[in-house]
């Protein structure tokens, strides 16, 4: 079922109404919420204030104990706004508590009438049950429109803690302005959405009738009629005409891929693609000379697991494997120039040049071995097959370039090193990477390698020296 249309214009009358909100909702934060939190912070540093002031009256400790000005705390909460010498604090409650944290429902009092402003239920139930009350305030309950503000009482040496006082002071004066702005804000915003939303509509019908012609255009082009132009939206000294003009060098550029598309269809690796579309000729990879270093990985036990397998579940699981080889390739700035069953080949320093290349290639096999392990304990642990690898790395100079017919051809390097890192594969064990001297003295002071016995390989007339890889040393680890 094809999905509903939803007009430019009312796309853009969207867009401008979420930017009316976003406006208007930054606006109200500023002028509402800001100036409101300001304002209990205010509320709150002179109702302390009001405590450290009287502190030394509400409480004192004499020889008995600790001892509390009920008469005062009383006159507190009974004549706010003359006690408070002028500071606005209509204090709906008092509170004394212990050193121990106890109420002191005694000394303690609430103001009925601003009591019932704030919360007609407790102002009722305070005249039945009084001490219900102060206690239900000091558990926290039911405080709408009340600043609950705290000053411990201690000691003139500061030494002993004598309590602590509560004053509950009313916010109803603060929380109205805050609410008449807020309904001054949301006016504001319903007039500014009215008006964005009409003249959103206009702007977006006018823009829609050249972009419906673009729309026209890519239609076909998706159909593969990469002859389109678009003449008249593209004479616009605007951003539409701007996108007119980028379509039609789009097409031209889709006209241009499709010659090269025969081309970049030989090669696999997107380093490669992209060496191709810089030459001038398309098939100007004859061959160089380059430095270079060359990672074979094979699996091994593959054969032994392949043959209980269907071939869906052969490609899943090499696939589940290669996956992550390729993506640390990649990272580590090489190329996967083949796939060869199990087996693949990669390479740094062709066909584009990279730094440290026996350095990344010794790294990325590391982490190619740490990733196929945590894959193989997690498919063995849901009881399924696994395999593991064995590495071979060398550096050397090898031939780069084209190979094959112009029908049919591959890009890729050949020679001596490229041969002795095949060898060197042959010779690891599952979960190994070997390397060899030239690699080694490269990478000798970042990895921890064991010396091997020096083997026969084919081609070679002396045994060939090579090193396993074990892990990073402690430095290399971090700085990697």
């Amino acid at each position: 079922m094809p999905r509903a249309r939803f007009p430019l214009r009312w796309k853009f009358a969207a867009f401008a109404a979420a930017l009316v909100v976003l406006a208007v909702g930054s606006l109200a934060v500023f002028t509402v919420w800001m100036p409101w939190r300001q304002k209990l912070a205010a509320q709150e540093r002179a109702a302390k204030a009001l405590m450290q002031t009287l502190a030394t009256q509400i409480v004192r400790l004499t020889a008995d104990g600790v001892e509390w000005n009920a008469n005062l705390v009383q006159r507190l909460v009974a004549n706010s706004h003359s006690t408070a010498a002028g500071t606005g604090l209509d204090v709906v409650y008092a509170l004394l508590f212990d050193e121990k944290g106890k109420l002191n429902e005694r000394d303690s009092s609430a103001n009925p009438a601003l009591l019932q402003r704030a919360s007609p239920q407790l102002s009722a139930l305070y005249i039945l049950d009084r001490d219900r009350v102060l206690l239900l305030l000091a558990r926290g309950a039911m405080r709408m429109q009340i600043n609950a503000v705290r000053v411990r009482m201690k000691t003139p040496d500061r030494m002993r803690d004598l309590g602590h006082l509560e004053l509950g002071v009313s916010t109803a004066s603060i929380d109205a302005e805050a609410r008449a702005q807020l309904l001054r804000s949301l006016a504001v915003l319903l007039a500014t959405l009215c008006l964005g939303g009409v003249a959103a509509v206009l702007i977006g019908t006018r823009i829609a009738r050249p972009l419906a012609a673009l729309q026209r255009a890519m239609g076909h082009l998706g159909q593969g009629d990469f002859e389109q132009e678009l003449r008249e939206p593209a004479e616009g000294r605007d951003e539409i005409g701007d996108l007119a003009r980028a379509f039609n060098q789009m097409a031209v550029g889709l006209r241009e891929r499709e010659r090269l598309k025969g081309t970049l269809g030989r090669y696999v690796s997107g380093d490669v693609a992209e060496r191709i579309l810089s030459e001038s000729d398309d098939l100007s990879l004859r061959g160089e000379l380059r430095p270079v270093t060359v990672l074979f990985l094979d699996a091994r036990g593959f054969t032994t697991v392949a043959e209980r397998l269907q071939p869906t579940e052969v490609l899943d699981l090499l696939n589940r494997y290669f996956a992550k080889v390729v993506e640390r390739v990649t990272a580590r700035g090489g190329t996967v120039n083949k796939f060869m069953g199990d087996a693949m080949m990669c390479i740094w320093g062709a066909p584009k040049l990279a730094e440290n290349p026996e350095r990344e290639a010794v790294l990325c096999a590391l982490e190619i071995q740490d990733a196929a392990r945590a894959i193989s304990e997690e498919r063995r642990g849901r009881g399924l097959p696994a395999v593991s690898f064995g590495i071979g790395i060398n550096a050397g100079e090898a031939v780069a370039g084209n190979l094959g017919a112009d029908e049919r051809l591959e890009y890729t390097v050949i020679g001596d090193a490229v041969n002795l890192a095949q060898r060197l594969e042959s010779q690891a064990r599952e979960g190994e990477v070997l390397i060899s001297q030239d690699v080694f003295v490269k990478v000798s002071h970042l990895v921890e390698a064991l010396r091997r016995e020096p083997v026969k390989l084919k081609g070679k007339a002396q045994p060939v020296p090579l090193w396993e890889v074990r892990r990073l040393k402690a430095v290399a680890t971090e700085a990697a």
